[in-house]
């Protein structure tokens, strides 16, 4: 896998555990609260679960945190956790990504023949150069 994939990859990879952390909290928060109507309409329903935006902790954090402080400091911690675990993969990836640096062509893969490999195409022979590539 090129570099570039792998960064792309490892990207993705980042911005999927943060947002899965956020709406995990903003899920959390909503069935702490009770599903008030206060917090506004869900964004679907799962059966008779509602669900909410992944973002929607944030102006229910700034609109009701005075009334449930010990429910927004639980998801605060849940949320900011899936963003160490995001900068955790993120370390992890790179430390991936520079193992595979060794592997990578950037500049071609051209190097010195091997006495084997001069050997095999009989550059090694009694003939001269001149003898095998130029015409009589």
């Amino acid at each position: 896998m090129t570099p570039t994939k792998l960064l792309i990859g490892q990207i993705l990879v980042i911005f999927g555990i943060v947002i899965v952390g956020v709406w995990t909290a903003t899920q959390w928060t909503a069935a702490m609260l009770g599903y008030q109507a206060k917090l506004g309409p869900p964004w679907f329903a799962l059966g008779e679960l509602p669900v909410y935006r992944p973002w929607a902790i944030f102006p229910w954090w700034y609109h009701y945190e005075a009334y449930a402080p010990h429910v927004f400091d639980k998801a605060g911690t849940l949320a900011g956790a899936s963003g160490f675990l995001g900068c955790a993969a993120a370390i992890t990836g790179s430390l991936w990504r520079a193992r595979q640096a060794r592997h990578v062509t950037t500049y071609g893969s051209a190097r010195w023949a091997t006495n084997g490999e001069i050997e095999r195409v009989g550059l090694f022979g009694d003939a001269s150069y001149r003898s095998m590539h130029c015409e009589p």
